[in-house]
């Protein structure tokens, strides 16, 4: 079998991209905070309860130590404004796709978080920026090798 890079060329071609997309939870969220906030995630424990067609894909997920949660912030998609900065409470002001916030124009978020168990369809893990009933649109083990970048630069 040749390898995926040394294959013959062939005339494939790259369809146009779509311009909207449809995406379905695979899970949802499941803890005690009812609101969302900016900040104080870093000791809530959640549980992502997954639907019974994707227990399956767990499989062996317990190995890693530390996730990529993928999630749609279902509650920002009514919030009466829109902006397209945001001030932050250093005082610089930056676009919204600059910062962290929920109020963004897709409404995903992107945590990882510390895996502390897998129980079947349901997932335990720690610092998940998401309130109680969030939509989870998919799980990725987190990979030093490709997800750390200690040397990465911030603003002031």
């Amino acid at each position: 079998m040749r390898a995926f890079w040394r294959r013959k060329p062939d005339d494939w071609q790259r369809p146009p991209p779509p311009e909207e997309i449809r995406l379905q939870a695979i899970a949802f969220v499941h803890n005690d905070i009812l609101k969302p906030r900016p900040h104080g995630w870093e000791k809530v424990e959640s549980t992502l309860e997954f639907l019974p067609e994707h227990e399956a894909r767990l499989d062996g997920i317990e190995a890693y130590s530390h996730l990529i949660v993928v999630t749609y912030l279902d509650v920002a998609e009514g919030a009466p404004e829109k902006p397209e900065r945001l001030t932050l409470e250093s005082g610089n002001t930056f676009g919204i796709l600059a910062t962290r916030s929920q109020l963004r124009p897709n409404h995903l978020g992107v945590s990882v978080v510390e895996l502390l168990g897998h129980n079947g369809p349901a997932l335990r893990v720690r610092v998940l920026d998401a309130i109680d009933g969030t939509p989870v649109l998919d799980v990725k083990p987190y990979l030093p090798q490709y997800d750390a970048i200690p040397d990465a630069r911030l603003p002031l």
